[in-house]
């Protein structure tokens, strides 16, 4: 569930669908029992602005609350990625999300507790009650915003929809445009941000904005029958991808040294085999893979060529199939070269359907180690004669 990096469009989009609703819906439960917006902080900072204007000292105290404790979600999450990733832990977005939990499932401990009076049918607290939970609510959307704006590059953001509508409108002018009279000048395979195209991220927004209004009609619509379970549908959501995500086994990319291949005297030394190492069956479950983000960033600079073996892999998830395409164009796009062996006719339907085949050029996926080995070892031998060339003729001149 929590990728670690949503680089392809239906990561991003499942990112949205996925946890937009969870803001929408806390953002409607802060609105109608503690009478503040708690997903994102442009209202609260205008608010805090006006208190000044206003003199109001005594109401400004609320909005700098409301602020401080945001940010501190968002600093809470960025110092738990970095820990696991310090940590070298698979899964490193979990322990930010099992925050958010904790944060939510206190929020909801805070309004059970608060003994909230009704105002026009609906619940509402005030003094410190009121400053718990805004608190908690805030801290639960900064944690949340954050680490999604981590896994997606910033280009998914799930608490606030400003930006969404914005740049929704943006790309349905550009996709009008496109639809324009043939005298105009229009732009031919143009992408946005995030390597998506106009039409992609379009749809992507308008996930955002559809997945973030049913969180808060949902939010209406439990909060209108029971004020005590209203936090009870985000916070099992969010333990059930909690568990999702620790129930699946992380695979490994493991080395392989020379001796263990065949024709392995004569590898060159710019070309590095790796085998996605498999500990736990998981009864014909599609296999996860580690973090190819810090994979790839971390793999030597000397290494042209790497061969990942998938030999031990029954299937790879979808998202991680994605994975590695995008993987194949980054190091392509750096002279660079990724070759994948275990891939027999039939097998890895994932790959088949995230369109490897089409992306990566021939020769570049193999049934077998024995049979990826000779053409990485060529491509390998001819990246470091290009690359023996380039410095001669450098020092040349």
């Amino acid at each position: 569930m929590l990728v670690a990096q949503a680089n392809s469009f239906s990561q991003k989009a499942r990112l949205a669908v996925t946890l937009a609703w969870v803001a929408g819906y806390v953002n409607l439960i802060g609105i109608v029992v503690c009478g503040r917006a708690v997903s994102h902080v442009t209202g609260t900072v205008a608010a805090f602005g006006k208190d000044i204007a206003d003199g109001d000292w005594a109401f400004l105290k609320l909005p700098a609350w409301l602020v401080g404790w945001f940010l501190l979600g968002a600093f809470a999450s960025g110092l738990a990625t970095e820990r696991a990733r310090a940590q070298r832990w698979k899964s490193i977005y979990v322990l930010p999300i099992a925050l958010e939990v904790f944060a939510l499932g206190s929020f909801a401990m805070v309004m059970a507790l608060a003994d909230a009076p009704q105002v026009e049918g609906r619940a509402s607290i005030e003094g410190g009650w009121l400053y718990a939970a805004t608190a908690l609510g805030c801290v639960a959307m900064g944690l949340q915003n954050a680490t999604i704006t981590r896994i997606s590059g910033g280009v998914v953001r799930t608490t606030h929809m400003t930006g969404v509508v914005t740049d929704l409108g943006i790309e349905l002018a550009v996709l009008a445009r496109r639809r324009a009279p043939a005298r105009a000048s229009r732009p031919t395979g143009s992408e946005v941000p995030g390597g998506l195209s106009s039409g992609e991220r379009a749809a992507l927004l308008g996930a955002l904005l559809v997945s973030f209004a049913f969180g808060a009609a949902l939010g209406g619509i439990v909060l209108a029958h029971s004020l005590s379970f209203a936090m009870v549908p985000p916070v099992l959501f969010l333990s059930w991808v909690i568990w999702q995500d620790l129930s699946q086994p992380v695979g490994d990319l493991d080395p392989v040294e020379p001796s263990a291949g065949a024709d392995a005297g004569t590898w060159p030394p710019n070309l590095a085999v790796f085998r996605l190492r498999c500990g736990h069956r998981r009864k014909g479950r599609p296999h996860r893979l580690p973090n190819m983000q810090h994979w790839v960033e971390s793999l030597d600079p000397s290494v042209d060529v790497a061969v990942i073996d998938l030999c031990d892999a029954d299937d790879l998830e979808y998202a991680g199939a994605e994975e590695l395409c995008t993987v194949a164009e980054r190091m392509h796009r750096a002279g660079r070269s990724l070759v994948l062996a275990g891939v027999a006719p039939g097998r890895m339907p994932s790959l088949h359907a995230a369109g490897v085949d089409r992306l990566m050029p021939l020769g570049s996926v193999a049934p077998t180690l024995e049979d990826a080995l000779p053409f990485a070892s060529e491509r390998a031998w001819r990246l470091a004669v290009r690359a023996a060339s380039r410095a001669g003729q450098t020092t040349a001149v």
